[in-house]
C-alpha cells in the first residue's frame, strides 16, 4: 500500500523533538509539506539543520503554545496561506487535553470549509498512551488527561466522520524519548506481569547472533511509521480507532 503524501500538507505539534520529530522527518520523506510547531526555541531553531536538504523548503517550523486558542488559529491560517489546504493533524503532546482540544477545534473548523476529496476533508491523528486504558501505569495528571485524549478522539469521529473528517489515536507504550521516565517501568507490575512482559514486550536489538534483547521499548521511526499508515489515504475506513503501538504492553 501506497503511503505517498505528496501535496499533502501535515501539521505535527510538539514537531521539534522525540516521537514528534521522527514524525516530521517520516512525512517529510514521503512527501508531505509540514509545519512543526513546539514551544521550545532552541529545539526549533536546531530543527532545519537535522532535515535532509532536499526537504527543508517543505518544512515550516513554527513556535506555537497549542492551548492557545488564538495563537493556534494563526497557525492553521499561516498553514494554509504556505502550502493552500490543510490535510492532517497530528496532535502530539505530552501532559495536556487542553492542547489536543484546541488544535483538534481549529482543524476540523478549517476542514469544514474545504471541499470534499474523494469523500474525506482531513485527518486528526492524536498520539494518546496506553495509559489512556489503565489506571496504574502513569501519574494521575498524565493518566487522566490521556483518558480523556481518548474521549476526544472518539466523540471527534462520532460526530464529524459524517462530515469527512477522520479522527484516529495511537496508544504508544515505552518510548526512547526525553520524557520516557520510567512511566512504564515493568518493576511496578505484579510477579507474573513482570515474566509475561518479559516474553512479550521485547525486540532485538543489533546484529543476528549479537547485540540483545530491548524490553518493550518502541523505535520512534516504527511509531512514525504507523502514524503515516493511519494517516494515508487507503485508511478511510478506519475512523475513531485506538491503535496500540506498545510491543505488547496492552496485553500485559
Amino acid at each position: 500500500m501506497s503511503t505517498s503524501f505528496t501535496n499533502k500538507t501535515v501539521i505535527v505539534t510538539g514537531g521539534a523533538g522525540g516521537l514528534g520529530f521522527a514524525i516530521v522527518q517520516a512525512f517529510l520523506a514521503a512527501g508531505a509539506n509540514v509545519v512543526a510547531t513546539d514551544i521550545q526555541d532552541t529545539l526549533l531553531d536546531a530543527l532545519p539543520a537535522a532535515i535532509e536538504a532536499e526537504h527543508k523548503e517543505r518544512l515550516l517550523p513554527y513556535k506555537c503554545d497549542s492551548s492557545d486558542d488564538a495563537g493556534v488559529q494563526k497557525l492553521v491560517s499561516d498553514t494554509v496561506a504556505r502550502f493552500g489546504r490543510l490535510d492532517i493533524l497530528d496532535s502530539n503532546l505530552l501532559v495536556n487535553l487542553t492542547g489536543p482540544f484546541v488544535t483538534s477545534q481549529n482543524a476540523v473548523r478549517q476542514y469544514l470549509s474545504q471541499e470534499l476529496v474523494n469523500g474525506h476533508r482531513g485527518t486528526i491523528l492524536n498520539v494518546i498512551s496506553t495509559a489512556g486504558n489503565h489506571g496504574g501505569r502513569a501519574g494521575v495528571a498524565y493518566t487522566a488527561s490521556k483518558h480523556g485524549l481518548v474521549g476526544l478522539t472518539k466523540s471527534t469521529a462520532a460526530f464529524y466522520g459524517p462530515k469527512g473528517i477522520r479522527p484516529v489515536g495511537i496508544m504508544p507504550g515505552a518510548m526512547p524519548t526525553n520524557i520516557s521516565g520510567g512511566s512504564h517501568d515493568i518493576s511496578r507490575l505484579h510477579p507474573e506481569g513482570m515474566a509475561l512482559s518479559g516474553a512479550t514486550c521485547q525486540t532485538w536489538q543489533g546484529e543476528p547472533g549479537k547485540g540483545g534483547w530491548n524490553l518493550g521499548t518502541s523505535p520512534l521511526e516504527q511509531v512514525a511509521k504507523i502514524v503515516l499508515l493511519l494517516c494515508s489515504d487507503g485508511m478511510n475506513t478506519i475512523n475513531g480507532a485506538l491503535v496500540p503501538t506498545d510491543m505488547g504492553w496492552a496485553a500485559v
